[in-house]
């Protein structure tokens, strides 16, 4: 089984004009009206990108594996990919359900995700809203199961080749950018199973992951090391960690364990401007379509009691707000209630609801 990742570092050499400016970026933004990659488009979304028809360099990770998914080795090395079958995530699931190689990778995934579970990993399941701009400037709301078979098997197969990258530096003795977690605040979820409340308030009870050149448990994961190199394009930990990679391999000088330290602190805040947009951006549009819901009702799902209302989440959008004390009425966490839209605001950050 291969996995192959454009080698963004044969290009965007270390300390030129174009690893500056990614620094600086940290990571390219994804928001509902506008995108600012971290290398240039022309670069990013042509040359670097694995399309259909052309050939380009990549690291790639090949993994030899038992028919129940045990791994019996692997091995990571440059090379020269082309394309040949371009898949949307809606034609892999087809593919899933019709039956062939794609049905084999995805019980590999699937046995992959059931050792990591078996190892502590706790896996929260939530669905993904993704809103976007229409041609009239409209937002325009869409959930997608993160769940699908094609989207479960794409997301396993990364944390698979991100965590046999870290076993491989680990082994070489060279530093790179590791992410560890530490155990949860406490735990709801039992074998990756569990309501969407539970979901919702597990992920609240989660510890921030810790960056650092050595490998240490992911608890999240389950797994004894973990790196992040699938997204050298857009993300800038990424690239350094395949760079670690590349001069495993022979192809340039690795960073030092002071340099990789020095990177993890300069990075910090411009990684948390990145998230803190992001959401933000995504929040404003979601209000913004919610502005011209007033009045229509919505199901909810009681989170906790607070002082003098309780905190919701909207299950058709998966946002949370707050929902006035009623007199006579007492919820209770995980309480499924009907609410009407009473005033949004997305400039000023308002959503307000009433039970109804």
């Amino acid at each position: 089984m291969g996995i192959h990742i454009s080698d963004v570092a044969q290009l965007i050499r270390k300390d030129d004009l174009l690893d500056q400016e990614a620094r600086s970026r940290g990571s390219s933004i994804y928001m509902p009206d506008n995108r600012i990659s971290m290398a240039p488009p022309v670069l990013a979304e042509n040359r670097l990108s694995l399309k259909k028809d052309h050939v380009r360099p990549t690291i790639s990770t090949m993994v030899k594996v038992k028919r129940n998914g045990d791994i019996i080795s692997y091995d990571i090395f440059p090379s020269l990919i082309r394309v040949d079958h371009q898949l949307s995530y809606f034609e892999a699931n087809m593919s899933t359900e019709a039956g062939n190689a794609i049905t084999l990778l995805h019980d590999i995934a699937t046995r992959f995700r059931e050792k990591r579970m078996s190892q502590g990993a706790i896996q929260i399941i939530l669905p993904e809203i993704n809103v976007w701009i229409d041609e009239n400037g409209a937002p325009v709301i869409n959930r997608v199961n993160r769940e699908s078979p094609g989207r479960m098997l794409i997301a396993e197969m990364m944390i698979l080749s991100n965590w046999l990258s870290a076993r491989f530096l680990a082994e070489n003795k060279i530093p790179a950018i590791f992410r560890s977690q530490p155990k949860p605040k406490s735990r709801i979820l039992k074998n990756g199973s569990g309501t969407l409340f539970q979901n919702w308030m597990q992920r609240k009870l989660l510890n921030r992951f810790v960056l650092r050149p050595t490998p240490e448990h992911h608890c999240g994961l389950g797994l004894d090391a973990y790196v992040t190199a699938s997204s050298p394009i857009r993300k800038y930990f990424d690239l350094v960690t395949q760079r670690q990679l590349r001069a495993a391999l022979g192809l340039e000088q690795p960073y030092t364990h002071k340099e990789i330290e020095t990177i993890i602190e300069q990075l910090a805040r411009p990684m948390a401007d990145v998230g803190r947009i992001q959401f933000r951006r995504n929040r404003y549009w979601l209000l913004k379509h919610l502005e011209g819901r007033i009045g229509e009702k919505e199901e909810a799902i009681v989170l906790q009691k607070r002082r003098n209302a309780y905190a919701i989440l909207l299950k058709a959008y998966m946002i949370e707000c707050n929902l006035p004390q009623s007199t006579g009425i007492n919820l209770k966490p995980e309480d499924l209630v009907q609410v009407t839209i009473q005033h949004v605001n997305a400039r000023n950050n308002i959503l307000s609801v009433f039970l109804g």
